[in-house]
């Protein structure tokens, strides 16, 4: 079955992007309140599940450049939140662990308070809807990645060539 492109302003896109702008503006905020940014928290994550390797890029909801993550490293260090050595691997410093674990309940209190409107019913559906959705694009990026380089990109008219911002569309960070 062929689909038929959708425009650029299809309510349901814009929905979609209006709520996960408000969201991350949420957990800016969230963050923020502690000294915090995405980047950093994010790397502070993986700091704490032993999900870091230093001078590789992290890889996740944002990727972040090997450059990008040894300037945040040593960001997070000055500020208290990290310690490490030439020789030994980041680690969260004692006398940030009760500020990494308050920062850590305040973004699950930020999830909790995003869906708290949805009985358990619609979280599911939403959830099935989004997993669905996912793997759609995902289906849409292989199919994308196999094509020839010299078969033209069919783009609707209107559309912008850049993701929009907190889509989670990978774009490194600090490039």
């Amino acid at each position: 079955m062929q689909t038929k492109p959708l425009e650029p302003n299809e309510p349901v896109v814009l929905a979609l992007v209006d709520a996960v702008t408000a969201w991350q503006g949420a957990l800016e905020q969230t963050l923020s309140a502690s000294g915090l940014n995405y980047a950093k928290w994010l790397l502070l994550r993986a700091i704490r599940q032993k999900a870091f390797v230093r001078h590789e890029p992290l890889v996740g909801a944002m990727l972040i450049d090997a450059a990008c993550t040894e300037r945040l490293l040593s960001e997070l260090q000055h500020d208290g939140w990290v310690e490490y050595s030439d020789t030994t691997a980041p680690q969260i410093s004692a006398g940030a662990k009760d500020r990494v674990e308050r920062v850590w309940q305040a973004v699950k209190a930020l999830h909790s308070v995003s869906v708290s409107p949805f009985n358990t019913q619609e979280r599911v559906a939403l959830g099935t809807l989004l997993q669905r959705m996912k793997l759609t694009l995902s289906d849409h990026t292989a199919r994308r990645s196999r094509r020839p380089a010299t078969e033209p990109v069919a783009v609707p008219a209107g559309a912008s060539h850049a993701a929009p911002a907190g889509t989670g569309a990978t774009q490194p960070l600090c490039a």
